[in-house]
């Protein structure tokens, strides 16, 4: 796993400012954009698995839309217990609010449900990445919810998915700096930050597809 590639690789490519230029514009549709978007960061993270020396993708809004629109509802499924979980936990509180008074059983509700939504929450934060990159390499919805490839991938090389959740944690620090140059800045690096995390997913991918990474090139 070669971290600092997933922060300089972006400036590596001559046309780098053009293949980016354009999704980040795209990204500002709402919705239909950045489904289009995300299916160009899965691009981008089939590219760097693959070794394409210059793996940041042209942007094809056909094509990418397709595959930004199956991972939303890969995401919207993954999103199905915790959605469950909230309305679970806050129904005993509706019933009851018009008598003022909260239920014993309410109460458990909401503290079940909120371990549960936590748990669930931490289990989501470690698979969801690589089931996305799986998603990114076989690009069928069922890939996202293959649990026996995925499990054993994270067994393959639990560290190189650890450095992936690592990434996602600095992404989430990178995003918001350029809210000091107003939304354009915060649009530039938020998309910068999903570029470092599919990078590194990418790797992890590559990387995992032996024990340890034996036999695999490092990047």
């Amino acid at each position: 796993m070669n971290f600092k590639k997933a922060l300089t690789y972006i400036f590596d490519d001559p046309e780098w400012f053009n293949k980016i230029l354009i999704p980040l514009l795209v990204s500002l549709i709402p919705l239909v954009g950045q489904m289009a978007v995300t299916g160009w960061m899965l691009e981008l993270i089939r590219n760097v698995t693959n070794r394409v020396e210059k793996p940041l993708p042209k942007f094809d809004f056909g094509s990418q839309i397709m595959k930004g629109l199956k991972w939303m509802v890969v995401s919207f499924i993954y999103a199905l217990p915790i959605i469950l979980l909230y309305l679970l936990m806050f129904a005993p509180a509706i019933a009851t609010s018009k008598s003022g008074e909260m239920s014993v059983i309410g109460i458990l509700f909401m503290i079940v449900g909120g371990i549960l939504i936590l748990v669930f929450g931490i289990a989501l934060g470690v698979i969801m990445p690589v089931a996305q990159a799986n998603f990114a390499m076989k690009e069928t919805i069922k890939s996202a919810f293959d649990f026996k490839t995925l499990i054993g991938l994270v067994k393959n090389n639990v560290t190189a998915w650890l450095m992936v959740i690592g990434g996602i944690i600095l992404a989430g620090f990178i995003a918001p700096l350029g809210s000091a140059l107003l939304v354009i800045g915060a649009l530039i690096t938020a998309f910068y930050a999903q570029t470092i995390v599919a990078h590194l997913s990418g790797q992890a991918y590559a990387m995992s597809q032996t024990k340890g990474g034996a036999g695999v090139m490092p990047y």
